[in-house]
């Protein structure tokens, strides 16, 4: 048997090829950090900076105080573009005589319970984005000191992935109609004697209603409020808003509570007791199709003092 003896040209030779797959997997893996952290610090800089953070909490906070309403919507003919589809008023007492009370509160339920799933989800999703944030921020505080290993660059690589998914369906779910809803019977009651309309059901949203800090004042007598809805920049018609004041003082008689109601965007109290403190809170005027609507916003002024 003929063996063959290795020469020392041959071990230098294996040993150099050996520190060289060594020299160029720590290059490459190198590299793979440092393309994770500028991939991280784009985002803190982009999706992720501290005023698109600011941006995404007001968007869910809108979300969350806006109120949503069912709407029925007569469709028997597809609407043209200069057309739309009848919506039927169900305040208006011919139309409520003609829908199954019974189906119209499942349909009300069911618009509920989505409005519910989705304000979760979009809290969820905030909640995962938060999270998300501050694990990235670790990586990017442990690659500046060194001490990232390639476990630590693996979770990081899926936490980024999963972070931007959450940014997409945050901002999806926002643009994403609420209805139609799927509603499986019919609202109309079935007599028999004429065809039945066709009718859908989806939800509308209104913004909330918000006072206006700078345009509302007291004197010491007096109490002036005016109030907007958010991202609406002009006042839209016939809107009827309810109107809450009480004296928090704690002597204050019972007849200072007043709740009022006006089409207005600003109202005018007279007879307050001076250097007293006031609460006042506005909203829309609850409809019969408010499927979930839970803000007031709530100010308090304090009247001027009088000196004698």
């Amino acid at each position: 048997m003929f063996i063959r003896s290795i020469t020392m040209d041959e071990v230098k030779l294996a040993c150099t090829s050996s520190n060289e797959c060594g020299a160029q997997e720590a290059s490459s893996q190198k590299d793979t950090l440092l393309d994770l952290h500028n991939q991280i610090a784009h985002l803190f800089c982009t999706r992720l900076s501290e005023n698109s953070i600011m941006v995404i909490q007001e968007k869910l906070q809108l979300m969350q105080r806006s109120s949503y309403y069912l709407e029925i919507q007569h469709d028997d003919s597809l609407p043209t573009a200069d057309q739309q589809q009848q919506t039927l008023n169900l305040s208006d007492s011919t139309v409520l005589s003609l829908i199954d009370q019974r189906k119209l509160r499942r349909a009300m339920t069911l618009a509920n319970t989505q409005v519910k799933l989705l304000l979760t989800l979009l809290g969820m999703l905030y909640e995962e984005i938060i999270s998300g944030c501050r694990e990235l921020e670790v990586f990017i505080i442990k690659y500046d000191q060194g001490l990232v290993d390639s476990d630590m660059a693996a979770s990081t690589q899926e936490k980024l992935q999963r972070t931007h998914q959450y940014l997409n369906d945050f901002e999806s779910r926002l643009t994403r109609n609420l209805g139609p809803l799927d509603l499986q019977n019919q609202l109309i009651l079935n007599t028999g004697q004429y065809p039945m309309p066709q009718l859908s059901a989806s939800l509308a949203t209104k913004m909330p209603v918000m006072f206006d800090r700078c345009e509302s004042r007291v004197t010491s007598n007096a109490a002036h409020l005016c109030w907007g809805v958010a991202s609406q920049q002009s006042k839209e018609p016939c809107q009827e808003f309810e109107i809450h004041m009480k004296s928090l003082h704690p002597t204050a008689d019972q007849d200072q509570f007043i709740k009022s109601t006006c089409q207005s965007y600003s109202i005018h109290f007279n007879n307050l007791t001076p250097d007293r403190y006031y609460q006042f809170s506005v909203k829309r005027v609850d409809t019969v199709n408010l499927v979930y609507g839970l803000w007031t916003d709530t100010i308090i002024l304090k009247t001027v003092s009088v000196f004698k």
